[in-house]
């Protein structure tokens, strides 16, 4: 049976149909107990529903979008870091960018357009944001906790997924907190979304792009042991009071 009804079909189609270049992206699953890393042992549940899904969109896109399915104890699947199954791992040119879990419900449309940024090679961020991002030359990872029912997550991954597109030195990892609860757990996520940038720097509740960019230049600092300029330092109490 389909995942997709045939209005969702046709404009998948519509979408996937008309990239301008193949994407090829990774998707790493585990067939059998596979060790995360933090050393737990783990089922994979949804690694069959995510072939499926890749399938078929596959089929959906005329040829534009292809899945290479690779086990999690691969040498690619090693090499690339994955520490969880399913991940799909985007075709960006860092192979930087990544969704750990099943992306369904609110997860779904970020997912897609994702495909279309890398095979159209055109983002919807604001110019003066990619270049800030850009300009960011610490080694920088940001975890993205999210669960499928969450309506501000879609908006807090798609623009770093984004970022993650021009700046291969930020590694973006979504993660389904419910499906893969245990770096939810080490992190005690208590609703979603939270970003987590290099373990140095937490964002709690949806903030726009350009706050994010601050959050990134501040944990960036942190990192080179430089003193954090003031006007990153107030985006706390500037931001946090929304979600308090």
């Amino acid at each position: 049976m389909s995942l997709f009804d045939e209005e969702t079909a046709a404009a998948l189609r519509e979408i996937l149909g008309g990239l301008k270049r193949k994407v090829v992206d990774y998707l790493v699953t585990a067939p059998h107990v596979y060790k995360t890393c933090l050393g737990i042992e783990a089922h994979c549940h949804t690694c069959e529903e995510a072939e499926q899904l890749a399938r078929e969109l596959e089929q959906l896109s005329n040829g534009n979008l292809e899945f290479q399915v690779i086990d999690i104890n691969s040498d690619e699947a090693k090499e690339l870091g994955i520490c969880y199954a399913p991940a799909f791992v985007y075709d960006t040119p860092g192979r930087n960018v990544r969704y750990y879990g099943l992306p369904s419900g609110e997860e779904f449309p970020p997912f897609v357009y994702m495909h279309t940024y890398v095979g159209n090679n055109q983002l919807k961020l604001q110019e003066r944001i990619l270049n800030a991002v850009k300009a960011i030359d610490t080694p920088l990872h940001a975890k993205i906790f999210v669960t499928p029912q969450c309506p501000y997550c879609p908006l807090t991954v798609d623009a770093l997924n984004q970022m993650g597109i021009v700046n291969p030195k930020l590694l973006v990892e979504t993660i389904e907190a419910v499906e893969l609860p245990w770096e939810a757990d080490k992190y005690n996520i208590q609703y979603v979304p939270v970003v987590i940038v290099s373990d140095v720097e937490r964002i709690d509740g949806y903030v726009p792009p350009d706050i994010t960019v601050k959050f990134l230049k501040k944990a960036a600092a942190k990192l080179r042991g430089e003193k954090v300029e003031e006007e990153i330092e107030e985006i706390r109490g500037e931001t946090y009071s929304r979600f308090e």
